[in-house]
């Protein structure tokens, strides 16, 4: 190196100005993009290789095997390993079973009954605030729900979660379609059995976040939070149908 061309010394670092609040906030603000690039590392990985992320992750085969009153040589002996024991159980969560079975029209009197009784089994199927852990599928989904980011970026997330939704759709669109029939309505010129059918997906899954957080209404505090969905059914069914 040429004798007049020395390494230059390194700037300092200024000091933040920014107020102390300020400054952490900035801070943390910087942390929440560091997760989400992190997630969306996990999840890339996610397609490239069989690996759990989130509470899979931390999953510990040797618990598992005390539930059986076995060692974590039970495991093993099954799975190869613990890496393949978390990656099968978040495969599960991702599938978790298919949709219903729902009431029967033909059990009901009229459509509001019927559609009470619809939105009502379905906030039960759903998962409960405070509840003991329990395997079904109220519990399975709510654990889904910590893969649910990854799907911003993993097919091996999103595919499955979007395969069940689809199965949901036809479910309801059967369902709803004989609700018709047995009721002789119709639906709306402007409204078709899918619309309803997504529709109705989508408030009872909606609900079930909040049953997730909550035992009560979010806004009224002396109702329980199934009421919700039950009054949300309603309104969906009432404003897509029509006499025949």
């Amino acid at each position: 190196m040429p004798a007049d061309r020395r390494p230059s010394a390194p700037r300092p670092r200024r000091r933040s100005t920014l107020p102390k609040d300020e400054a952490r906030r900035r801070y943390v603000e910087l942390a929440e993009l560091v997760v989400l690039e992190q997630i969306r590392a996990d999840a890339r990985r996610l397609d490239a290789e069989a690996l759990a992320v989130g509470p899979f992750a931390r999953l510990d085969a040797n618990a598992v095997a005390a539930r059986e009153g076995k060692t974590r040589g039970a495991v093993t002996n099954l799975f190869g390993s613990q890496a393949a024991l978390q990656a099968a159980t978040m495969a599960l969560a991702l599938d978790a079973g298919e949709a219903g079975p729902y009431p029967a029209p033909e059990d009901h009197p009229d459509a509001d009954a019927w559609v009470g009784a619809l939105f009502a089994a379905e906030a039960a199927r759903g998962p409960r605030h405070g509840a003991a852990p329990a395997r079904g599928y109220a519990a399975l989904w709510a654990v889904w729900l910590a893969a649910v980011p990854y799907g911003l970026w993993s097919e091996r997330v999103s595919a499955p979660s979007m395969d069940e939704y689809r199965v949901t759709i036809a479910a309801l669109e059967a369902v709803l379609g004989r609700a018709l029939d047995r009721f002789a309505l119709a639906l709306r010129p402007d409204v078709t059995l899918t619309d309803l059918a997504t529709a109705c997906a989508a408030a009872i899954e909606g609900a079930w976040l909040n049953q997730c957080l909550t035992a009560t209404h979010p806004a009224e505090p002396d109702v329980p939070v199934g009421d919700a969905l039950v009054r949300t059914g309603r309104l969906l069914w009432r404003g897509a149908t029509e006499p025949a």
